[in-house]
Formats: structure tokens, sequence, C-alpha cells
């Protein structure tokens, strides 16, 4: 009798354990890794790095707007954003293709809206970044989805939905972290009147303030910097050719 009991609670023991294993196999969740990175499909570039005639058309057919971002997509063509968030397409020799019509799929990358996005990547950014808005979805000639979020990161999904990283750049010394894209005009005086007197037939094509001064792109291709205080600090063009001393810049 002893025995049955024994053999019963030694059974019973078993139970309860089989039961709470089960249990915790199904809370069992992936662990995700936040920090992950992933290559995004399109890839910024300097602006000073363009084709000359991608330059010249935005200087010529919208003068009183600036470059706010360039990129090479991943359909082997030129993305440039203009200040007032207009998109130019240019081939790589920097041919016009057309203006990028966000409600259009016409260049290969297609705009979305944050509802459209599937509901499991809906469901992630809710989960893991409560409270942040999304401020721009793409999916990608490669079929991922790529999300920028109202705090500036960026996320990337596959097709399916599942996340693969944060988006970084496949050239990791771009970081644009530091700086902000300003109005010409905003510019300190003395920046404006330097370039007034050293560059008097290019006009400014990109500015943007940073950490340690003003940089400065002209419609030549010319990067000029300014510590914050305004004074000028170096030149490079295109080609990377430095020169230091503002009185050989001309």
């Amino acid at each position: 009798m002893k025995r049955i009991k024994l053999l019963g609670i030694t059974l019973l023991t078993a139970a309860i354990s089989f039961s709470c294993s089960s249990d915790d196999d199904d809370d069992i969740t992936t662990e995700v890794d936040l920090n992950a990175i992933a290559i995004k499909a399109d890839a910024h570039v300097q602006t000073s790095t363009l084709p000359q005639p991608i330059l010249d058309y935005v200087s010529t057919n919208y003068p009183d707007l600036t470059i706010r971002k360039a990129e090479i997509e991943d359909s082997d063509t030129y993305e440039i954003t203009l200040s007032d968030e207009t998109e130019l397409i240019f081939d790589m020799q920097g041919n016009f293709l057309g203006v990028d019509d966000d409600d259009v799929d016409d260049f290969g990358d297609e705009h979305l809206d944050p509802s459209e996005l599937p509901q499991n990547i809906q469901d992630f950014i809710a989960q893991y970044f409560p409270g942040v808005g999304i401020d721009e979805a793409e999916r990608e000639n490669n079929g991922n989805y790529e999300v920028e979020l109202d705090n500036d990161t960026e996320l990337i999904f596959n097709a399916n939905g599942e996340f693969l990283g944060r988006g970084e750049d496949e050239d990791d010394s771009y970081d644009d972290d530091d700086e902000e894209d300003i109005n010409p005009a905003d510019l300190p005086q003395v920046i404006l009147d330097y370039i007034a007197e050293n560059y008097p037939d290019q006009n400014i094509i990109e500015a943007e303030k940073e950490d340690d001064g003003y940089e400065v792109t002209l419609n030549n291709g010319v990067e000029l910097e300014f510590d914050l205080d305004g004074a000028f600090v170096s030149a490079e063009d295109k080609n990377g050719d430095d020169d230091d001393d503002d009185n050989d810049d001309d």
C-alpha cells in the first residue's frame, strides 16, 4: 500500500513538473537585439561629390532651394531631396529622370503610409519604441522595408516584416548626427560676405551647422568649412583638392 501511494505521489510530481515545463516553454519569447545593424538599400553621399550636371540642374531649376539629402538608390540612381521635400531622380551620369511622386511608384522605392506597413512591423514598433511616431516608411527595390521614426532612428525589416536591425550606410564614415540643415540666409553675415567676395559667381546649394562650425557647399562642388565665429577654415572641391589658405582658394 505504501508503495502504491509512493508511486502515485511520484507520478503526480512528474505531471506537475511537465506541466510547469510546458508553461515555461509557452512563455519563451525570441530576444530582439535592438542594437543590431542592417545595411540600408540606399547610401547617403555628400552633396559636394555629386556629378556636376546634378548640381547645375538644381542650381538652374531650383535657385531658391537647397539640397537637404543626397542618396544613391539600390536601382543605381541618385535621389536628391530639396529643402521643400521635392525629390529629384537622376541617373548615375547626372541626367535628370524626373520628380519622384510619393503617391506613384515610378522610380522603384515605394513610399508607404505607416498604416500600410505589415501589421507585425507596426506591432514591433509599438512594443519596442512606444510613443515614437513613424516619420517615413518605404518598401525598397530589394523587398525590405525601411522605417524612419520621429526620433531619427531608422529600422530595417525584411519582406516578411522581420526585424533585421537599425539602418546604417554601407560607408560607416557617413554620420549626420551632428549636422543641422539651415537656410543659407541664416548663415552668419561674415560667411555670406566671404563667399560673395571669394566666389561671386557661385551659389550656395547646401548649408549645414555642425557642432564645431558651418559647412557650406557651392554649386561648383566646392565645400567650405567655417568655425562657429564664421572664420574660414578650409575649402575642398569634389575632386579632393584641399585649400586651407583663404588667400588662394579663388
